[in-house]
């Protein structure tokens, strides 16, 4: 009698992507992070969402990274958290835009005039790969290139005074994000660390999220068509607080990246 032999093929971990933009000897670039050694970048023919052509790999010290995206739509979340928002969310998403001229890295960061009670708000930053329009909760990660690290600066006094929360959450500078754009990772249970000053300010995994990001994704979808490099910011957990002149403020998310900035004031 014959042994009957079978196989099972288990699947293989996958290794998270890392897409930003540099600038090279003098010209900007999309890059790809060399996933066998994080000290190199692979020059692309094209953006990350038009499946593009390793062109060249350079030593990522030769390079300056910038932001990664620069024209797009943005969105966030309000009150996703019920530690920041208690049930106020849980209706449904509460969607407001940015702009896109608030999104910066990792450095210093100045205010406009007037900007002077500005609140840290850390979050996940969803980045589409592809147009999303009228899609269910099923199939709206299709929807997900990656994800980045955030920071939905608000100036709580604007906020309070004006009809659109236009310059509360969407002035220049108003949006830094982590400068490379993190794909092939599913969002479980990743942490977001806030600190102020080297002081952990909020802590709390994304699983605590109200509406998580296909439903987040699905609800934009059903009155706008989203598209590749739009960004969405997911919701603040926790308590926020005021930025002064020197602090410094840094959020985290675990296997996403990590933004840092100075506060410069106001001009």
């Amino acid at each position: 009698m014959r042994a009957l032999l079978i196989f099972v093929l288990l699947p293989l971990n996958v290794i998270a992507a890392q897409f930003g933009r540099v600038e090279y000897k003098g010209s900007q670039h999309w890059v790809k992070v060399a996933e066998e050694n994080q000290k190199l970048y692979d020059i692309l023919s094209d953006s990350p969402f038009n499946n593009p052509k390793t062109l060249k790999t350079i030593k990522a010290s030769e390079a300056t990274p910038l932001t990664p995206l620069t024209s797009g739509s943005v969105y966030a979340v309000g009150l996703n958290f019920r530690s920041h928002a208690g049930n106020s969310g849980a209706a449904k998403p509460e969607i407001f835009f940015k702009s896109i001229d608030s999104v910066r890295i990792s450095g210093d960061l100045s205010f406009p005039k007037g900007a002077n009670n500005v609140h840290f708000e850390g979050e996940l930053v969803i980045v589409i790969g592809k147009p999303c329009q009228e899609v269910n909760k099923t199939s709206a990660l299709e929807c997900v290139f990656g994800y980045l690290a955030g920071n939905d600066l608000t100036e709580r006094s604007w906020q309070g005074q004006d009809l659109q929360w236009w310059r509360a959450k969407g002035a220049r500078g108003f949006g830094p994000v982590s400068s490379f754009i993190v794909s092939d990772v599913a969002i479980k249970d990743q942490v977001i660390t806030t600190t102020l000053n080297g002081k952990v300010m909020q802590q709390e995994s994304v699983a605590n999220m109200i509406h998580d990001v296909p439903a987040i994704i699905s609800y934009i979808s059903t009155y706008i068509t989203l598209n590749p490099g739009d960004m969405i910011f997911a919701g603040t957990p926790g308590r926020t607080r005021s930025l002064n002149a020197g602090d410094v403020v840094s959020v985290s998310i675990d296997g996403i990246g990590t933004v840092t900035n100075t506060i410069q004031g106001s001009n």
